[in-house]
């Protein structure tokens, strides 16, 4: 029985002293910090106030368009101010950004942007198209 209890004691020592991994160890080789306001600064948009400070893999956020010209740079073209943007994040490095609108004619558009660990964004290439059978 007191053998028992002294392994039981050193056991509960050995995890006690042990570092815990902390959130930097825990991520996934190829994750990205992705900061919602960077990433809407970037895309020319109008932050809300419930915005979140990170973006977590498969969240959405809503917002609308503040400035076309900057979102323009990231192949999202003929979008005006107000227009609604919904931002995506489909994979540790990369958002999909839909963008639409009903005025002045309707118009969406649609890209994913691959996050670079610097936190710059670029065009992803888009998928082929599997052959239709």
């Amino acid at each position: 029985m007191v053998r028992g209890v002294m392994l039981l004691s050193v056991c509960i020592a050995a995890i006690a002293a042990s570092p815990l991994p902390g959130r930097a160890q825990v991520q996934q080789q190829g994750t990205v910090d992705i900061s919602v306001k960077s990433t809407v600064d970037k895309l020319g948009l109008k932050p809300s106030g419930n915005l979140p400070d990170e973006f977590e893999l498969g969240r959405s956020i809503t917002v609308s368009l503040a400035d076309p010209t900057k979102i323009a740079k990231y192949g999202i073209v003929g979008m005006h101010e107000g227009a609604r943007v919904v931002i995506t994040r489909v994979a540790p490095d990369r958002i999909r950004v839909e963008a639409d609108e009903m005025e002045p004619v309707p118009n969406k558009s649609v890209v994913t942007l691959k996050v670079a660990p610097n936190g710059s964004m670029t065009q992803a290439p888009e998928r082929p198209k599997p052959p239709s059978t």
